[in-house]
């Protein structure tokens, strides 16, 4: 089986606890993979020592690029700038994922399928016969539960996790996605504009794990103000 060049994009904002083993961790798993692909750490303004820790850990990897904001500017502004490298430098696919712990390594082999297919935008999804979701409050996973299925319905795609962060996108599309959103809306505003696009879908199952600090920089808030920044792309036409 053909699998295309890919880049792994990690936003990290204060993730200098998680970062190495992060980082190190999907640098192992993709080796044993015998795969091309580059890992594409985006440095977004942190306070901590997350820079620092992934400066010494480019000097061990050589798969490993730096891309750093000198102020915080927000996820969908970190996930663009290593969409930007990926076009830049023409590689297949851009595979994002969290940088806190909470998505194995190990489910990035099961987006080799649907990338060898050439399918434009894979989701990982909690909400499958094979995806769970370990450790996370069972008020949170109602809320998200009831939120992604209300998406699948409004939207209308095949997909059925909207709002986790594990995805892969093709070249082709990532040319063509011109999304605005500073925050974590922007998972939800890049399906809406690959819909439009007519983009094809596909999804893999995967486990969604609780946090592996509790201070990480990365840390979704449930508040109003989000809801309400997502759920005007279920209503947007």
């Amino acid at each position: 089986m053909y699998i295309p060049e890919f880049c792994i994009i990690l936003p990290m904002y204060n993730e200098a606890d998680n970062a190495k083993n992060c980082v190190e961790g999907i640098i192992k798993f993709l080796r044993s993979e015998q795969v091309k692909f580059q890992v594409i750490a985006v440095n977004d303004g942190s306070s901590d020592e997350t820079l620092n820790v992934l400066k010494s850990l480019r000097k061990k990897h050589s798969e490993l690029i730096i891309l750093d904001h000198e102020i915080n500017c927000g996820y969908g502004a970190a996930v663009r700038s290593g969409f930007q490298f990926v076009i830049e430098n023409k590689k297949e696919y851009a595979l994002v994922m969290d940088a806190d712990g909470t998505q194995s390594p190990r489910f990035i082999k099961d987006f080799f399928k649907p990338m060898s297919l050439g399918v434009d935008f894979i989701k990982a999804t909690r909400y499958t016969k094979n995806g769970r979701v370990i450790g996370v409050p069972l008020f949170r996973r109602g809320i998200s539960w009831f939120g992604n299925h209300l998406a699948q319905i409004m939207l209308k795609t095949p997909l059925t996790d909207y709002t986790n962060g594990f995805r892969a996108i093709k070249l082709n599309l990532l040319q063509k996605l011109k999304t605005t959103e500073k925050g974590f809306p922007v998972l939800l505003e890049e399906v809406y504009l690959a819909r439009k696009l007519n983009a094809t879908f596909d999804e893999v199952s995967y486990t969604l794990n609780v946090r592996q600090t509790s201070d990480s920089g990365s840390k979704f808030v449930y508040s109003f103000k989000v809801y309400t920044s997502y759920l005007k792309y279920l209503f947007k036409k």
